[in-house]
């Protein structure tokens, strides 16, 4: 309740009874009620779509769980599910479905959640359908001679290890010094990752993270043989 006073103030210039001046207040009261209550919505509310897990990753030929369990009706009625994938023309109900992807690629995945009154809602998502990398590489290589390793790294690639196992071919030859290869490692924009020179018979290896496999396409391994004769085996695996 508001109240709203309202004050008259009435200055009368008249002689009493006492024979002076002064000033009378009259005050009016009036009482407003200017409140009003909210009005609450009716109905009943569409359910809110959730797939789990949201833009995975998946290795060719594996399979995945698509949930929609974290979907929720604020009405809490209950909830019936319809998924669709693409390159799939069929329909599959359930809470949850399993997914097995035969070649690479991007695939949309879309959920539509119904609740017992008919309304519904969807969800879209991308699952990133991927494979492994591995490649093996070997040879020999003289004095003043160079080899070129290319190998591809494409978007979303997680790691990359190359590990190698040099052999001097010129091992137990009296009085000649030590094969020796200078080896690099450059991505497909042509920045240095890693570098190794003067390497001499024997084992090593390179680990490059996520954060340095920005750039995608071909990436080169460069083996010069600075002395002697040097072979080489070198395996390559990169990671999604």
């Amino acid at each position: 309740m508001k109240k709203i006073s309202l004050l008259l103030t009435i200055l009368l210039f008249a002689v009493g009874v006492s024979g002076g001046y002064g000033y009378y207040a009259f005050v009016l009261n009036e009482d407003d009620d200017d409140s009003s209550d909210g009005e609450q919505s009716g109905g009943n509310s569409a359910p809110n779509a959730i797939i789990d897990p949201t833009n995975p990753k998946v290795q060719v030929d594996s399979d995945i769980n698509f949930t929609a369990s974290k979907s929720t009706d604020s009405d809490g009625d209950a909830l019936s599910y319809v998924w669709m994938f693409e390159g799939d023309n069929k329909e599959y109900e359930g809470e949850v479905v399993t997914r097995n992807y035969p070649g690479e690629g991007e695939f949309e995945v879309k959920l539509i959640v119904f609740d017992s009154e008919g309304l519904s809602d969807e969800a879209v998502t991308t699952v990133t359908v991927v494979s492994n990398y591995k490649g093996e590489f070997s040879g020999s290589l003289s004095e003043g001679q160079t080899e070129t390793i290319t190998f591809p790294v494409q978007a979303g690639a997680i790691s990359l290890d190359v590990d190698w196992n040099l052999s001097d071919d010129q091992q137990g030859i009296i009085n000649l010094d030590s094969s020796t290869v200078d080896m690099y490692l450059e991505d497909s924009e042509g920045n240095i990752l890693e570098n190794a020179t003067g390497e001499q018979e024997g084992t090593g290896s390179w680990s490059i993270t996520d954060n340095r496999l920005e750039p995608n396409g071909d990436y080169i391994i460069v083996i010069e043989c600075t002395n002697g004769e040097m072979g080489y085996e070198i395996v390559v695996n990169v990671k999604y």
